[in-house]
This record gives structure tokens, sequence and C-alpha cells, in this order.
């Protein structure tokens, strides 16, 4: 297993095991997030969905979570 440097904790540990979603996102997040700052988003996650309201069954919806989930993660800046 890969080990990374997370940009969102900073520490040095494995990588998740697999890419937790499809596409250059899931390459960029497997390659610099850790698996305990990913546990931290998918329940945060659920919560803004409920919070919010969010439909993901529409586009503008699942944009506005993964706008939220890249500044989470310290993927691009808030």
């Amino acid at each position: 297993m890969a080990i990374i440097t997370c940009t969102r904790c900073m520490q040095t540990t494995e990588a998740l095991p697999e890419p937790p979603v499809g596409g250059d996102l899931g390459v960029t997040i497997h390659s610099r997030i850790c698996p305990d700052c990913w546990e931290e988003w998918r329940t945060a996650s659920g919560q803004m969905i409920n919070h919010y309201g969010l439909n993901l069954g529409l586009p503008e919806h699942r944009q506005q979570l993964r706008k939220v989930m890249k500044e989470f993660l310290s993927l691009e800046p808030a």
C-alpha cells in the first residue's frame, strides 16, 4: 500500500485502498487524502445533505456538495 502525506491533516499514513469516487477527482483524493479524513468527510457529507436538503439527483446539488468536499478536504482554497 502507498504511503501519502494527507493535505488535510498533514499526517503521513497509508493511502486509501482505492479511489473513493470515479474520475480524476477520485485519483486526486486517493493520492492526497488519508482514510481518517475521508471518513470524516463521509460523516460530514451526510450531515450536510440532510441539513441543506440536498437532492443528489439534481446536478446543481451534486456540484454544490463536490465543491464543499474539495474545500473540506483542502483540495482547493475555501
